[in-house]
């Protein structure tokens, strides 16, 4: 009878923390600023757009996960050097802390995993050649964002990426000595706006 008793509790006790949580649909887009590091590219601008689902558990905290398309890379302006066009589908998942009570005022933090979308293991598989920058990139971003009531929200992040994008990073010279290169890495500021349905 008390096990009974105490699975009961434990359920009305779920339900009743769940059935608190909002739950929203949403979409973002805005402007990149990247960089790659450790190149001699300039900073390019490009855009992302994206889809995510918001979970708002309580009046400080959400969590986010989110799938966006991000156009990056960098931009010459030297000639013999070309441009590095990356077109990314990037999964992420966004924590947001609001730190004030009845507040849109937020930090976004979190991981996300960027797949490029042009040369990954697939198109190279399949196009038969040689995959100059890496398939993916695993990166954190990090943030602020105000959220009006009515659901549109403003926000800035930095995002950095964490894998060298050059796939044929470092070479062996001809007395079998091998040179690692510096690694060149995903840095992006991106600026833009959220919209939530709420349900």
């Amino acid at each position: 009878m008390k096990r009974i008793i105490l699975s009961l509790s434990l359920v009305i006790a779920t339900t009743t923390a769940f059935s608190q949580v909002k739950f929203s649909l949403g979409v973002r887009l805005g402007a990149n600023y990247s960089q790659i590091t450790n190149s001699e590219l300039d900073a390019k601008t490009g855009l992302y757009a994206g889809l995510f689902t918001d979970f708002r558990f309580t009046s400080f905290y959400a969590l986010q996960p989110e799938v966006t398309y991000s156009n990056q890379g960098g931009k010459s302006n030297t000639d013999g050097i070309g441009e590095l066009d990356i077109h990314y589908v990037s999964i992420g998942v966004a924590n947001k802390f609001y730190i004030f009570k009845d507040s849109g005022l937020h930090f976004i933090v979190g991981p996300s995993i960027d797949v490029n979308f042009e040369a990954n293991v697939i198109s190279l598989i399949n196009d038969d050649g040689e995959l100059e920058i890496t398939p993916f990139d695993v990166t954190l971003f990090g943030g602020i964002g105000y959220e009006f009531p009515f659901g549109l929200s403003v926000e800035a992040r930095y995002k950095h990426g964490f894998f060298d994008l050059d796939a044929a990073s470092g070479e062996w010279d001809v007395y079998g000595n091998y040179h690692d290169d510096e690694d060149l890495l995903n840095s992006v500021i991106q600026i833009g706006a959220t919209y939530k349905f709420d349900f």
